[in-house]
Parts: structure tokens; sequence; C-alpha cells
């Protein structure tokens, strides 16, 4: 398989999730898909369909969709969708979830699940072994069959709404998971200050206040959701030995309500040969962050998994929504390859005729016929088809500066962000714009803007490869995650901390020392006094040279203690601290500057901290209309170049590069380019 991902770039799209397209459209859509250069299609069996009565499999329109892709040269990806659930896992094996208050959240039809069904309670063991069964029969099935490429073990695998489930299976994983952390109730009991009987007197939370609780609860929900997928990819290896097995989420990590949607992205991708993700961004951007979404989600992926596929890329809403600009949608298209996906899925082919997702989702008209957005994606399909290997060996440039991105300060600080009366804990809804989600993405946004490509790392990382690291509002600090901190800022790193910071400890308590653990002697101050802002309130430090930036979240007074003072609030008071420590130097704010432009959307300038953390770490800052990323192999070098602005810009062509495409725009001489509003161009160079 791996040498096959040298040989070309795979770009394809869903086409069959029952019961559309009708089996009279197939051979025409498919014969077309493969003509424009499409590589793959993906087929969704959905379980209900296939074993509607119980140890009775039928797959002949499976087959036959099989066999009209391999007439035509087409790779297939086989996603079974084990959320459609035959009516016999409820009625025979108790399969239905509950929710708070022991509500039934009994299985329904939706325009993406219409055939019913969704979703059973996978905890339950008789679920997951049947489950488990069909994927293993669906393996063996089409194993040998000549279009089979692999398979998708689970899609968009995540635990929703919040109250799910508090079946008594769910209820039993929960508690066997607290065993396994913790041996004894007691050991629990010490660990958190709580005063349980015994395990099997926990049960799950119904209120979010106390923090640790949900806390606890949601992360088992994270585990058990890996579990799921653990066990339909082992029905397939099973089934299919030597077939390689992905998954995709959703929500990733960093885009998700990791209370109300969980997944872990680092569970998830362990049980499978490789990842991916649902592409999931704005299509109708109202600011200039949710533009900038598409490159940072395409870089937290390349964290989590370096082989991960865009598994869902959409080209437009559902139900008659309002249609994308597709200048637009081929600049979000080129973000997601710039980024370092291994392989692209569009979502999907047709547009759907069903239910609330009428008129939705594809690149083409529900008849079939082409679109705007269909034209520019077959343009894209036919260019990656010429590019071949060349383009398929390369991956991202290494980057210079990073975004500290914690998935357990996440769920913390979602829970803290909630609001609900203590016993209607029911009224929360997902909810992805909150504190920590502002704060990373204004990180990320800033280094983008000071014209350099961002990663995202994660605690415990090797950091040695970044000038530069952001660490913005990473409340829920562990020890172990403390050593890998000093040893890249004393090797000579450059940190830049944003209140809050390590204020927490395990238990998801409020330290009395801030920040924790003797982080002190890394920041050079410590916390004397916060005060908490409301929303709509921010708070103005102020430099030695006069510069101003704006901060939310908290106005944190500063003592230093080994550090200098570099700032101060309005009142006079420490607000940010410079800190030497072995060769390298921590620069901490008393407030979150990154949160204040993610919660704006707008930034009038470089923060100040910004740029003095940028000149320690030896980084020049270039403000440009253009966001560039790159691609590289040792042979070839892609570039690509996207305005981010609403007018023309002129672009110069570094020396050594040619241009190999440009969405709109103008050539004025071989080192001169002009690029239309939000435009694309990608150049290339052959590396000596």
């Amino acid at each position: 398989m791996e040498n096959q991902f040298q040989q070309f770039f795979p770009f394809g799209t869903q086409y069959h999730r029952a019961p559309t397209p009708l089996e009279s459209e197939w051979e025409g859509d498919l014969k077309e898909i493969a003509a424009t250069g499409y590589t793959h299609v993906q087929f969704r069996p959905q379980w209900r369909c296939h074993e509607r009565i119980r140890g009775v499999y039928d797959f002949s329109e499976l087959k036959r969709l099989c066999d009209m892709a391999h007439k035509y040269h087409l790779r297939v990806i086989i996603k079974p969708q084990l959320e459609n659930a035959p009516d016999w896992v409820f009625t025979e094996l108790g399969g239905s979830r509950i929710g708070f208050g022991g509500n039934p959240l009994p299985p329904i039809a939706h325009a993406a699940f219409y055939v019913g069904g969704w979703w059973p309670c996978f905890d339950n063991p008789a679920v997951a072994k049947a489950a488990e069964k069909f994927t293993e029969k669906l393996a063996r099935q089409f194993k040998d069959h000549p279009a089979l490429w692999f398979f998708n073990s689970w899609n968009e695998p995540r635990s929703r709404p919040l109250g799910q489930c508090q079946c008594e299976h769910s209820v039993r994983s929960y508690r066997d998971y607290l065993r396994g952390k913790f041996d004894t109730v007691e050991k629990l009991n010490k660990a958190y200050g709580k005063a349980w009987t015994s395990f099997d007197t926990i049960f799950p939370p119904q209120s979010h206040s106390d923090y640790t609780e949900l806390y606890l609860w949601r992360q088992w929900a994270s585990e058990s959701v890996a579990s799921h997928i653990e066990y339909s990819t082992a029905g397939l290896r099973r089934g299919a030995p030597g077939k390689f097995v992905m998954c995709h989420v959703g929500q990733c990590s960093y885009t998700q309500d990791p209370a109300c949607d969980t997944s872990n992205d680092f569970l998830n991708c362990q049980k499978v040969d490789w990842y991916g993700c649902s592409f999931s961004v704005e299509l109708l951007p109202k600011n200039i962050l949710e533009r900038h979404k598409p490159l940072a989600l395409g870089a937290w992926m390349y964290r989590v998994d370096s082989n991960y596929w865009c598994q869902e890329f959409y080209t437009n809403y559902s139900c008659w929504h309002e249609e994308a600009d597709p200048e637009y949608v081929e600049q979000v298209l080129w973000m997601a390859l710039a980024s370092g996906c291994r392989g692209l899925t569009f979502w999907q082919y047709r547009s759907e005729r069903i239910g609330e997702e009428s008129n939705g989702w594809g690149m083409r008209e529900m008849d079939g016929s082409a679109t705007p957005r269909s034209e520019r994606c077959d343009k894209v399909a036919s260019l990656l088809k010429s590019w071949g290997a060349d383009f398929a060996k390369t991956s991202p440039t290494p980057r210079k500066v990073a975004v500290l991105f914690d998935c357990a300060t996440d769920l913390l600080m979602r829970i803290q962000d909630m609001n609900s009366r203590l016993d209607r804990i029911w009224d929360i809804q997902e909810n992805c714009n909150y504190s920590y989600k502002f704060s990373t993405a204004g990180s990320a946004f800033i280094l983008r803007q000071c014209g350099y490509a961002v990663d995202f790392v994660t605690p415990e990382q090797d950091l040695s490869d970044y000038q530069l690291v952001v660490a913005s509002c990473w409340e829920f600090v562990r020890p172990e995650a403390i050593p890998a901190l000093r040893d890249y800022v004393e090797k000579g790193g450059t940190l830049l901390v944003e209140y809050p910071f390590a204020c927490r400890d395990e238990r998801t308590w409020v330290t009395l020392k801030r920040p924790a653990y003797g982080l002190e002697s890394l920041t050079g101050c410590k916390e004397k006094h916060r005060l908490a802002l409301k929303s709509d309130r921010s708070a103005m430090l102020t430099f030695a040279n006069r510069q101003q930036d704006e901060a939310v979240f908290c106005k944190t007074e500063l003592q230093v203690c080994g550090g200098e003072a570099i700032a101060r609030w309005e009142d006079g008071k420490t607000a940010a601290v410079l800190n030497h420590v072995g060769k390298g130097v921590v620069y901490t704010c008393g407030g979150s500057v990154s949160m204040a432009i993610g919660k704006r959307c707008t930034m009038k300038a470089i923060p100040e901290i910004y740029r003095q953390a940028f000149s320690a770490a030896g980084l020049p800052i270039s403000e440009s209309p253009f966001w560039i990323q790159e691609r590289i192999s040792e042979t070839d070098c892609y570039r690509f170049v996207f305005n981010q602005t609403e007018t023309e810009q002129e672009l110069l062509i570094s020396e050594g590069f040619q241009l190999l495409y440009v969405s709109n725009g103008n050539t004025v001489s071989d080192a001169r380019l002009v690029l239309g509003a939000h435009s694309t161009a990608v150049l290339w160079k052959k590396n000596k």
C-alpha cells in the first residue's frame, strides 16, 4: 500500500449510501468519475441494510457497485456504517442508549442515516459482538474483489450528546475504567477528595459543576469510542488479513466540543493503520480566522498522523443552503492538500435527495450534472493526476514555530465554560466557541500573520525542532510534561506563555501556588492576584516602547521572581515578564492576547509580546497578503500561495520557481503574477 501511494495522489469521492444514488445512475456516474481523473470511490454499506434478519447477510447490491467500479478501473474504499443498526439489535439485544435522568435515546432515522436504526449503544457486549461479526463477514465477502482497496472501519467515531450513554452496560464500563485506573475506591477517593462507597455506587454525573466527575466521565467516553473502533477493525482484519484499515473522525480534537462530542484523535489512531478527518470548515467564512481554519485543521491532523487523509471534504452545505463561492471552495481544497494529507475523498459526488440534506453536500447536482464547484474539483483532479508520483512523495516542510494544544486542558476549560442550572445538565448543547478554542486558534493565526506555517505540539513532546513555541491558556499542566518544557528552553528555545498557566492540578483543583510544580523558576514570575474579566471586557498592557496589547479572560498581576517586568497594566502592576533560562527565554503574559484575537476574529497589528518573542527566537516577521505553504521531497518543491485578502495582490515569484497553476490571476512577467481575491497559485521547482 505504501508503494502505491508513491505512484499517485489518492483523490476520490464518496459515492453510494443507500438508498442513493439509484442503480440506474451508477454506470454513468462511475464512468464519468474515472474519466475525469479521480482515483477512487467510497461506498458506505449500512449494517441495517445488509443484515436485516439476524445472521442473514445480503451483500448483492454492494457487489454490483464494486463490479461497476472495477469495470472503470476505480479503486474502492468500503466503509461499514455500524451506527445504522438492524431492528433486532434493539428488540433482541437491548441496544438502545440511555441519556440523562434515565431517559431513553430511541433509534431514529436521520437524513444522513436515512434507513434508520441510528444509533445503538456499542458498550453493550451483545451489540459489540454482533457488530464485529458483521464487519468480519463483510471483509471476508470482499477481500478478494479486484476493486477493493482498503476499509474504513468507523465513520466519524464520537460520543454524543453529552448524556450518552447511561445504560447498564455503559455504567459498568465506566466503573471498570475507574477500577483500572485506581484499583480501589479508596485510592480514587483519595485522589479526588471524593467519598464514594464503592465502584458499584458510582454513576455518570448529573451536573457539570464540580468539574471532576464530568471530566472523568468524558475521559472514559473517549476510551470507549476508541474501543469501538478497535473491535470493528478486528473484525475487518480477521475477514481480510493484510488489507489496510483506516478510520476518520467527524470533528478532530482541535475543533470538537470535547464534552458534548467526545473523541480523542490519539486514542483513535492507535487502532488503525492510518487516520483521517472530515474537513469541517466554514465555506461561507465571516472573518479571517474562519478563512485560516483549514490550514490550522490540516496542521493539527498532520501532528496526529503524518499519513492522515482528508476523508470528507465538503464543497457545499446541506438542505438548499446558500452556495459558497467556487473560488473559495477551491482555495480551501488547495489548503487541505498543502497541509500534508496523503489522500482526499469528497463528500459526496451527487447532492443528496433526502430529508434535511436535500440538495446538500454534493459536488454535483442531484441529477449528476456539473456545477461550478464540481468543475473546480475536476480541474484539481486533472492536475494531481498529471503531477503523479512527484507530488505524492512530498511532505510539508519542517516548521519553525508551534502552538501547544493540550486535550486535557481543552476538556477542562470546556466544562469550566458550561452554564446550566445544577439539575439541568441536559440543557447543555454542543458548542465549540469557548475560551481554549479561541486562544489556540488565535495563537495559530498570529503566527501565520507573522509569515510562518504553523505546527501543533502536545505535552511531553520533544520541542527541539522549534525556535518558538506558544502555550496559551495551558491551565492543566501535568508534572510529566514539565521536563520536556524545561529542556526545550534550557537548550535555547523561546517559549511564550499566556495566562492562565499551570493553575490546576491532576484533581482539576486550583493550585495554591500558580504556576504550580515550581514552574515559577521557568517563567521568572508567579501569580500575585488574578482578576477575572467578563466576556465583553479586556485589559491593556503597555510595554516600555509604549506599544500596547489587548488581553482577555483574566488580568493577572505577576510577581517577579528572577525575571524582568516588560509590560504593565493600566494600574501600573506587572502584566508581562521576560525570563532567561539556560540558553533560552520565556515570555509570560498575565492575560491572553491570543484569546482576544481569537474572540474578536480580527487583528489590527502583530501583538507586541509576539514581536518580542519572534525577535528573541531570531525569526524575522514578514507581514504579507499571502499565506504560503510548501510540500517537498528530495527532488521536488511545491509552493502554495493563498491570497488571503478581498482584493487583487501582486506576487513576486521567487528565483528557481515556475508557475504550475493559478486559480484566478494574470501573469505580468516570468517573475510577477497578479492573484485575484482569495485565489491560489501553485509554484514548483526542482530540488538539487
